[in-house]
Formats: C-alpha cells, structure tokens, sequence
C-alpha cells in the first residue's frame, strides 16, 4: 500500500475518521489505540511477516529504557541516604555500570537485527569474492526477510534508550504511547527520524478536531502528489533508459539523466514527507521537518542540513558527538599533542568523526559498495572543504569577486548542486564499474546536437512529457521560492473562500490529468522506502 495509492487514501480517510469520532463518543483517550490499531493494520498489510522484526525492537527498547530509568531513581533514593561524598560516589558509580549494561542491550539487540537481516547478505557475497580469489569453496548465502522501514524505526529506537540513558528524556511508562510512536505508520517506513521526547507531547492530552489541521493537511498532501506523481515518476522513466543502459550511451545524455536523477529523487523524497506529514498533520501531529528547499544551498555542509535533516541530526548527535568526544578521540589528540603534531592533531579531530559517519550514511542507505564510496565521496568533499577553508574564503577576495550579489550566490548554488550531481552517480549507477564507465563516457562524444535534433525524446519521454515535466519544475521551483520568502498555506488561508476553492480544484484537477497512475501504469515506489 504505496503512500501514493488510492487505497492509502482510503485507509487515511477511515483512520482520520475514527480518529476523531471514536474521540466524540469515548474520549479523547482513546486516540492513542487508534493509531496503534492503524500502525497495527498498516503493517500488517505491508508484510505479515515483518511484525516479529518490528516487535522485538519495540519491547527490547521500551523495558530496556524503564528498567534504566528505575536504576537511575533508585540511586536517587540511595543518594538521599548516603553521609560522605564516597559512598555517593561508589553509588554513582555502581548505578551508571548497571544502566550502561542494560542501554548497550537496548542499543545492540535492535542494530543487531538491522545488521544481520539488511547487511548478511552484502558481508557474504564479499567473503566469497575473497574465497574465491585465493581458490577456496564459497560459504552458503543466507537470504534473511529485510523488514520494511528497519532503518527507521531501528534509530527512533536507539535514539530512544539513548536518551533516556543520557537523562534526555524520561522513560515511557505507557507501552501503547511508545508502540503507536515507533510504529506510527506515517513516518515508519521512510521516516522522518522522529524523536519520542518531540511526539508524544502532541498526543499525550489528545488532539481536538480543527478544520485548519484537515485543510493543512490535504494540502501538503496534494504538493506531495503532485511532486510524485507529475514530476518525480516522469523523471525516473528518462532516468532509468539511460544509467540501466548506459553502456549504449556517450556525452551530454548523462549529464542531463544525472541533474533529472537529482530533481527526480528530491520530489520523490520530499513528495513522501509531504504526503505523510500532511496526514499527521489531518490527525493533529507535526512530523520533524525532513527537507529545506536544497538545491537552494550555497555550501555542501548547508545542502546536508537542509536534506534528510532528521537523518543529519541523527548521526550529528549519537554518532559525531559521541565519537568527537570519546576517550579515544581524547588519548589520540593528546598523543599526537605530545609528539608535537599540531597539524595532524587538528587534522585527526576535524576528519575522523566526518568519516565515520559518512562511512555509516553510506552503508546505512544501502548495503553496496556504491553507496559506501559514495559516503566516503561526501567525506572528502567535508574534509576539504575543512582543509581549505582559509583559501576558500580568500580566494574570491584575491580576484576581485563581489561576494555579496545574487551572481555569487547563484554561483554558490550551481557549485553546490554540480558537486552533489557528481556523487549521485555512484548509487544510481548498476554497479561501480559502470559508474566509472559512465563518468568516462560523459566527456565522449560530446555535442549540443542533442538538443536540437530531437533525440532527448528517445529516452522514454516524448515532447509532451518532458513539456509537462519541465514545467511542473519550473512550477515547483517557484513554489519552493514562495516558501522561503513565506508559509504559502496561512497566505492562503487569508483568501477569499471562492479563491482558496479554485486553488484547490485546481491542484487536484492538475494531479489527475498530469499525474503518472491508472490502467497500465506500473506505480514506481518510493526510491528513500527501499533503505
């Protein structure tokens, strides 16, 4: 049940409907077991077979987090009866080894389940590329069921007992309102990466009805439809012939299959955050912000905090912080301090903690080499950026460039996106050799005919559907304008009720004649459902 289907339109329209009514008849309270019977009948429809994965995370994550919580408040009751500063420190100290060992279970069992059912496969079929050089039999493959949204809600659940263990947050004592945010179905299968301490709050009292929540909510819902079905699922038509066919191919072709890859995986990705937090929305529930107009960033740094963000701040707070701070980072810095290596000293801390982390991004999209490379890509692009920081903000001082008009900041922009476009081959490419190949094919052959001659109809999209795509971004882009600048629904709302009507119809009417569904339509999923 893709979130672009009509029966997920039907199963939103009856859970909003129960959501509220059943809230009129028995209380407000009743609206956590709502969700939770949705989450329950979402995925259950999804995959029966997933269910146990998803459990398994949830109860080991929920116990884990009350049992830490209760280490933690019984030591504060020890504390009260301790008269020297050593007994309170033998407590301390005896609380925080107990809930440590219970957070490393909270923490391993769930990406112990992620690792071994997403990443078995990967680790074996490299084992036997290894065995197979040196002459020895293959070991056997295991095929193990890869759950769907695993990615997700397993760092919601880490994410959890973490802060919990970190004194974040306090633990959930109700077991329903943890299930229905770990499985809340809107958010589970592509995120965003929520956090408990920002999701329960909007539930925890129950949601009033409000019209404004119901019209807000179709709304995103309809620009989410509209990037998918209109521009996204065009694209990914002209974006397959080529990179699946890419050893038929030379020139310029890549290039423009490469920026229509861009544009195709942004308003596929972000068309789903728009569907699912218009549906949150319809319930009385703000999702995490997941994008911020990218192509509109100036740097790489500023592009990854505007893409994925919830993803971003995932690995900025238990992966880059952590790490940067660990007792290894310390005993390495202050090694390297005392040889009197204050260039690698600064070079260590500045790079390590980026690497690793690109490093996990990379295997965490996808199990592939293509997509580690393509982690250690955006890594080196960090590191120097880092390493010539100094030169970078001097340089167009040196030649006279004036830094603080639109043509320098459109630069910054281009920059920006060119540098994305170039990493962007390795995962979509079919493999590494052919994203290698496709590299060297894009200087061969190299001609403007491409334009002209017609040929740009070949691949999949005739001169009606690239008219149509071009101008649905062009469209997008001066929305996306529009909402730097200012919130395009309180705008709307402002109108004059005949007005917000015809902007409405209109939306939708562009939807079903545009849109990319129907008999014979082959509905693509979404490319970000697949991590």
């Amino acid at each position: 049940m893709g979130y672009q289907s009509f029966e997920f339109l039907v199963f939103t329209f009856v859970t909003v409907l129960l959501y509220y009514l059943l809230a009129k008849i028995f209380g407000k309270r009743v609206q956590k077991w709502v969700i939770l019977a949705a989450n329950i009948v979402f995925y259950v429809i999804a995959g029966l077979e997933y269910m146990p994965f998803l459990a398994a995370t949830l109860l080991v994550s929920f116990f884990c987090a009350r049992i830490i919580s209760r280490i933690y408040n019984r030591a504060d009751e020890q504390l009260k009866q301790c008269v020297d500063a050593a007994e309170k420190k033998q407590v301390r100290a005896a609380s925080k080894k107990r809930a440590r060992a219970c957070m490393m279970i909270g923490i391993l069992i769930p990406l112990a389940i992620l690792i071994v059912d997403k990443y078995t496969g990967f680790v074996l079929s490299n084992v036997n590329r290894l065995l197979a050089v040196i002459g020895l039999k293959p070991v056997t493959l295991f095929k193990f069921i890869v759950p769907l949204g695993i990615s997700y809600y397993t760092f919601m659940s880490v994410s959890y007992v973490l802060d919990v263990y970190w004194k974040r947050t306090e633990a959930e004592k109700n077991f329903v309102f943890y299930a229905a945010f770990l499985s809340f179905f809107p958010h589970i299968t592509q995120g965003p990466i929520q956090r408990y301490s920002r999701f329960k709050p909007q539930i925890e009292n129950g949601v009033d009805y409000s019209g404004k929540n119901i019209v807000y909510g179709c709304q995103l819902m309809l620009l989410g439809l509209f990037k998918k079905l209109i521009i996204a699922d065009r694209l990914g038509i002209f974006v397959s012939k080529v990179y699946d066919g890419y050893d038929q191919y030379t020139g310029l072709i890549f290039v423009v299959a490469t920026v229509f890859y861009a544009i195709q995986i942004y308003c596929d990705f972000s068309g789903c955050m728009d569907i699912v937090g218009g549906v949150a929305e319809m319930m009385g529930i703000t999702l995490e912000k997941n994008f911020n107009h990218p192509f509109f960033s100036k740097t790489i740094p500023e592009f990854w905090r505007r893409w994925h963000m919830t993803m971003g701040e995932w690995f900025k707070d238990y992966i880059f912080y952590p790490l940067s701070t660990s007792r290894y980072m310390k005993k390495t810095k202050k090694w390297l301090k005392g040889k009197g290596w204050k260039k690698a000293e600064d070079l260590f801390t500045t790079c390590f903690p980026v690497l690793v982390v690109w490093c996990v991004t990379g295997l965490w999209h996808n199990a592939s080499w293509n997509y580690f490379l393509w982690g250690m890509y955006f890594a080196m692009v960090m590191v120097l950026g880092n390493v010539f920081a100094g030169i970078n903000a001097k340089l167009p001082v040196k030649l006279g460039w004036k830094t603080d008009t639109f043509s320098w900041r459109l630069f910054q922009m281009v920059r920006t996106f060119i540098i994305c476009g170039i990493g962007r081959v390795m995962p979509r490419a079919p493999g590494m050799r052919a994203a290698f190949e496709i590299y060297k094919r894009t200087f061969q052959n190299v001609s403007l005919d491409l334009f002209f001659n017609g040929d740009l109809f070949k691949f999949g999209l005739n001169r009606y559907n690239m008219t149509v795509v071009l101008l649905a971004i062009v469209l997008l882009w001066g929305i996306d304008l529009m909402q730097e600048k200012m919130k395009i629904r309180d705008e709307l709302a402002k109108q004059m009720l005949p007005f917000r009507w015809c902007v409405s119809i209109l939306a939708v009417l562009i939807i079903l004649i545009f849109g990319m569904y129907g008999p014979g339509y082959d509905a693509t999923a979404f490319i970000y459902g697949r991590y």
